[in-house]
């Protein structure tokens, strides 16, 4: 496995257990299944920084910051997040699913 290959950071689903729910709570909404989406976390003094990959390679990332208390209690900022990046990773399964269909 090389460098590239290799997960940055911690899984979410494993380092922020209540972030990760949130996540799937509103990525669920839209039909996007966990396996579509990838979350990892990098701890640093503030709290986390948090990536979330998709697409068909999972090429597409979107990021945030989140506080330890956010993560701990997902407020309206982390679920606007949550919200704004499902939009953009359906927009892109659709658009990965289109350009399959093509082939």
């Amino acid at each position: 496995m090389s460098k590239k290959d290799e997960i940055e950071g911690k899984l979410l689903r494993f380092a922020a257990p209540a972030l990760y729910s949130k996540m799937i709570e509103i990525f669920s909404n839209l039909n996007i299944h966990p396996h579509d989406i990838q979350g990892t976390v990098i701890k640093n003094e503030n709290g986390f920084d948090l990536r979330l990959r998709f697409s068909a390679d999972f090429s597409q990332s979107v990021t945030t910051q989140v506080s330890f208390e956010q993560a701990e209690n997902p407020d309206e900022e982390v679920t606007r997040f949550f919200k704004e990046a499902a939009e953009i990773c359906k927009a892109q399964l659709i658009s990965d699913y289109f350009k399959m269909i093509k082939l």
